[in-house]
């Protein structure tokens, strides 16, 4: 599925707040049509309430707003009255709406404990949430392009140094990204340090951002509707800055290595990326994930190592499911390719991944969102941390239909855009209506 970020009313009868239109308009690669199974067990490992290994089905989704413990003031975040909140399958943890009035958000990043910045899509408004409030004035404002995808789209912190991703229209359609210093509640020093390319789109422009442990920025872009050598063409135009995630440290100089030693070409780590909405760094061994985004179906989550083939535009989910081979692949010395850990047959806008920092067994473990359904996914990592735990229906890698169910942790999120583990290890879910959630637990 396309992903297009215009705010219309999406299902008001289930969720009653601002969506985004999805509409399909690319070609799948050919793929095996698979019938639905039979009704999905819960095959993921989702902790029940006590013991922690996997219930025989999936749990009930148990109503985030209903009884429990009242909400305890942290000091920073507090609940928000919510007639209407998501749901989530373990009573254990409490989901409370810890912020609201944002205008189609895209990406948040804790500079501390105390504040957390977020990107808005079509105003370019960089916000700040300051002591669980969110502050009227802006800490920057950028003239953005924001036709369909494009827009405010990224931002990712280290120490001090704040790097925002932005569509800009300078003479020409650029997507840069810019690095601040964080100074005392303010963003100080605008200066570029990487310019890609914006045309044609104006979907698949990437913008996710994460820091590795190595403290270099990983930044992705998607294919911008290019056919080129990194959209696997073999006699397309040479590497174009396109469909690919770039290393680089606090400068923007390139610090891949891995198809060259100069040039921009310096910073591919990864190619063969359609377009994707989320980075996420595994806690325990450092190793790269993302999400990405088929045409009208095979959604991935994928391990991102370096030099790293993820296929496009040659094949998407399993190659196994379509004709394509690793012959007809593209391949840069240092490449490779793999399959993804885990796919969705049926295009769920896959956004943001990230790893739990809650206690118990979710922790180092995935959460993922999407923008289609407004659903939350967890996916228990293997011993290895090179792939997902997965059985029964699920043991294929591949989640067909209405299996899609056994990895549902929650739902009724009006359509995820970032998940962001807080500093003290909650899960702050960002929703494209304008509201934050904190999954925490309920003692």
């Amino acid at each position: 599925m396309e992903i297009w970020f215009i705010a219309v009313i999406a299902g008001a009868a289930a969720v009653g707040i601002v969506a985004v239109i999805i509409a399909a308009s690319a070609t799948q690669p050919p793929a095996t049509t698979v019938p639905d199974g039979p009704e999905p067990e819960n095959n993921t490992n989702i902790p029940n309430n006590s013991s922690g290994s996997p219930d025989p089905a999936p749990a009930p989704i148990i109503d985030g707003g209903g009884q429990g413990p009242l909400p305890v003031d942290d000091g920073v975040f507090n609940a928000i009255p919510d007639s209407n909140p998501p749901q989530i399958r373990d009573q254990s943890l409490r989901l409370e709406k810890v912020v609201e009035g944002l205008s189609a958000p895209t990406s948040m990043a804790f500079v501390d404990e105390r504040n957390l910045i977020v990107l808005q899509k079509d105003d370019g408004r960089v916000m700040l949430v300051a002591d669980g409030t969110l502050r009227e004035e802006p800490l920057a404002t950028f003239d953005v392009e924001n036709a369909s995808e494009r827009g405010l789209l990224g931002v990712a912190v280290n120490d001090r140094d704040v790097f925002i991703y932005a569509t800009v229209n300078e003479g020409e359609v650029r997507h840069r990204v810019y690095r601040f210093a964080w100074q005392d509640g303010s963003l100080e020093g605008k200066t570029l340090i990487l310019d890609l390319p914006g045309t044609p789109g104006p979907n698949h422009d990437g913008g996710k951002m994460a820091v590795g442990s190595d403290g270099m920025l990983y930044v992705v872009i998607g294919d911008l509707n290019r056919d080129g050598a990194l959209q696997n063409y073999r006699d397309g135009p040479a590497p174009d800055d396109t469909s690919v995630i770039l290393k680089m440290d606090r400068d923007g100089r390139p610090a891949a290595n891995i198809y060259a030693t100069e040039g921009k070409a310096a910073a591919y780590y990864a190619y063969g990326v359609r377009n994707s909405f989320g980075l996420a760094f595994d806690p325990v061994t450092g190793t790269l994930w993302d999400t990405e985004n088929g045409p009208d179906g095979y959604d991935e989550m994928n391990v991102v190592l370096p030099g790293f083939n993820s296929g496009w535009e040659r094949v998407m989910g399993p190659m196994s499911r379509g004709s394509a081979t690793e012959e007809v692949l593209v391949k840069f010395e240092g490449s490779h390719y793999a399959d993804p850990a885990f796919s969705w047959q049926s295009s769920i806008g896959v956004t943001d991944m990230a790893f739990a920092g809650l206690p118990g067994d979710y922790e180092n473990n995935i959460f993922a969102g999407d923008i289609n359904n407004g659903r939350l996914y967890y996916l228990a990592v293997n011993g290895d941390r090179n792939g997902v735990v997965l059985e029964g229906d699920l043991a294929d890698k591949v989640a067909d239909g209405g299996e899609a169910d056994a990895v549902t942790f929650g739902t009724g999120f009006g359509g995820i855009t970032d998940l962001e583990t807080g500093p003290d290890g909650s899960l702050f879910v960002l929703s494209y209506g304008g509201s934050i959630y904190r999954i925490s637990p309920a003692q």
